[in-house]
């Protein structure tokens, strides 16, 4: 009699086995899609920490070449001090008069005529 049960009831079981199945599909796809969006994360997190190592990289980057400018400039100022001060002395050198169509004072003559007379002997 319990086979004839079976076959008497065997749309009904037919439906409970094809339910647990489906049933049991839809939890093994939702536990996937877990898994999947875990990865996801994981995969974002990953992402997240490569773009500020790289953007600490490019600010080291940055600051590195913002020393060697700040350098470059130091150096440079350095130099046109040194060419300002070359400059002004030559400027004082050439400012000062020398000859304009007067005649050497009495001082300056006795020091021309002492030298003559010492190149001569």
């Amino acid at each position: 009699m319990n086979l004839h049960l079976i076959w008497k009831y065997k749309y009904w079981i037919a439906i409970v086995v094809l339910s647990f199945i489906c049933f049991g599909q839809m939890a093994y796809t939702n536990h996937l899609a877990d898994n999947l969006k875990k990865a996801e994360i994981q995969c974002q997190q990953k992402i997240q920490k490569l773009k500020d190592d790289q953007q600490k990289e490019l600010v080291k980057a940055q600051d590195k070449a913002n020393q060697a400018s700040a350098d470059y400039e130091k150096l440079k100022s350095e130099q046109r001090v040194k060419n300002e001060v070359v400059i002004k002395e030559v400027q004082k050198i050439i400012d000062r008069p020398m000859y304009h169509n007067v005649c050497i004072d009495a001082d300056g003559l006795r020091q021309l005529n002492s030298l003559i007379a010492t190149n001569t002997s």
